[in-house]
């Protein structure tokens, strides 16, 4: 995984109960510490029982677990999953050693442009919940549209599932503002294998979707590659040993009514009000 990625994701977990604690120990290696996210980036071991092997950023229960630690540093931990949230609540330090940074990112494929604000999106040929055939500009209309990356199988609660909850606030927050014809949603799966045209319908019903509003749709998986790079997600596929998971980071871009890139957030740090205000104020 190249370093982009490693800043851009968050920390997985796999699910676990909403009604008690699962603890995991977790061993790697410190590759950067970020205090005012309390936050360590570490490269890890398999964590058996939760996710194979990966690089990608944790948060820590209190700043002071920070204190002594440094890029380098060999660790022991402890996760914790409550409540779809993760938690490293205790860190031993086994040593240090020069820190095993991934190597600088390949050059982006044939194909590939990463896009800007201003810069015109691909209009995208889509295959929607219903088996319809849409282009991204069809989806869209004259609306603002904001659009996001999951996939149904995904077993992070603070990824998917956290964007599909936050996309059906913000789908409740555009008809209390009464936006309908302003402001639009579209979840775009990178998992065409599974994610056929009827496990997205089913997948948009769970989360009370309107479709005059919110769109579940994906695409030929070269295709919807492209399309996520091009707007700053990163794949990782074949890394896990389950070939359902699909290693990714977050990211969610705002189109504006011209089909322009307009904005666009990387993680889940952003709000329904925050995507709606900005959809809002476009021309």
């Amino acid at each position: 995984m190249n370093l982009r990625l490693l800043a851009l994701v968050a920390a997985l977990v796999c699910s676990a109960s909403c009604s008690s604690a699962k603890q995991y120990e977790m061993r790697g290696q410190i590759l950067g510490i970020n205090r005012d996210k309390l936050e360590i980036l570490v490269k890890h071991e398999d964590i058996v029982g939760l996710m194979p092997a990966m690089t990608m950023p944790w948060r820590v229960q209190s700043a002071a677990m920070l204190d002594n630690l440094g890029a380098g540093d060999l660790i022991t931990s402890t996760i914790e999953v409550r409540d779809n949230q993760s938690v490293v609540t205790s860190i031993t330090k086994l040593g240090t050693a020069k820190p095993d940074v991934p190597a600088a990112a390949a050059p982006a494929k044939p194909g590939v442009k990463y896009l800007m604000p201003g810069d015109e999106v691909p209009n995208q040929q889509f295959v929607d919940q219903d088996a319809r055939p849409r282009s991204l500009a069809d989806i869209r209309g004259d609306r603002a549209l904001a659009v996001t990356f999951i996939y149904t199988k995904c077993p992070v609660p603070t990824f998917c599932p956290m964007i599909d909850r936050q996309f059906a606030a913000t789908q409740n927050l555009i008809k209390t503002r009464a936006l309908g014809t302003r402001a639009g949603l579209l979840s775009v799966s990178f998992d065409p294998k599974n994610d056929t045209p009827a496990v997205l319908k089913e997948h948009g019903q769970q989360l009370q979707f309107d479709p005059g509003i919110w769109t579940f749709a994906t695409a030929d998986r070269e295709e919807v590659d492209t399309f996520a790079t091009n707007l700053g997600l990163t794949l990782v596929r074949g890394e896990a040993s389950n070939p359902d998971e699909i290693g990714h980071t977050l990211r969610t871009a705002i189109i504006d009514r011209q089909g322009r890139l307009a904005k666009a957030f990387t993680g889940a740090d952003w709000t329904p009000e925050q995507l709606v205000d900005e959809m809002q104020k476009l021309p």
